[in-house]
């Protein structure tokens, strides 16, 4: 019999769900674990990443928000918090969380995509323009980057670059993004 006070049983209980491919039981352990244990920045982040693991972005929001809370300068929790304000309409939002992560780790490119996703979606084609641009020169094969790029040259009102953009598009194979979620690591005690 489990001891549901034990956080660490119920981590366990989460990686064996997970193990045996039972995602949501896995996560209802995980959230039961983070119950028992409300600071832990890194148990937060997991749960938030399974939600976007299992595609419920908006469910993800509260742990990731809760989360940076406690790791404000994780750039990995800032720039999936992004993701998931962008995903659901909270542009305003997902560009501050997204900007925090650019600083804090400025060769991580998806936090650039998803920046550029929100500032287009505000018009603001000239930094969405630059954001991308700063995608596709740290991960020069990630095709989705370049057709994001030509779409903001475009809206620039320049056609050649957009061109040379859906060029280079065009050479490339469709592949998810180049760094999906990744657990967060573990949390160094304050102090």
């Amino acid at each position: 019999m489990l001891a549901p006070a034990l956080t660490e049983s119920w981590v366990e209980l989460a990686r064996a769900e997970k193990a045996v491919g039972h995602p949501e039981a896995s996560l209802a352990a995980l959230a039961r674990a983070a119950d028992l244990s409300p600071d832990n920045a890194s148990m937060l982040a997991s749960i938030g990443f399974a939600y976007i693991n299992l595609n419920r972005i908006p469910d993800a929001i509260g742990p990731l928000q809760r989360a940076v809370k406690f790791w404000p300068k994780n750039y990995l929790v800032q720039a999936q918090l992004g993701f998931c304000l962008e995903e659901t309409g909270q542009t305003e939002a997902a560009i501050d969380h997204l900007r925090r992560s650019t600083k804090l780790a400025p060769k991580y490119a998806p936090a650039w995509e998803h920046l550029g996703i929100a500032y287009a979606k505000q018009g603001r084609h000239r930094d969405a323009l630059d954001a991308f641009d700063r995608c596709t020169k740290i991960s020069p094969a990630y095709k989705l980057a370049w057709t994001h790029l030509a779409e903001e040259y475009r809206a620039e009102g320049r056609p050649a670059d957009a061109q040379a953009a859906e060029q280079r598009a065009a050479q490339l194979k469709s592949l998810p993004s180049p760094h999906p979620a990744k657990k967060p690591g573990k949390v160094k005690p304050a102090g």
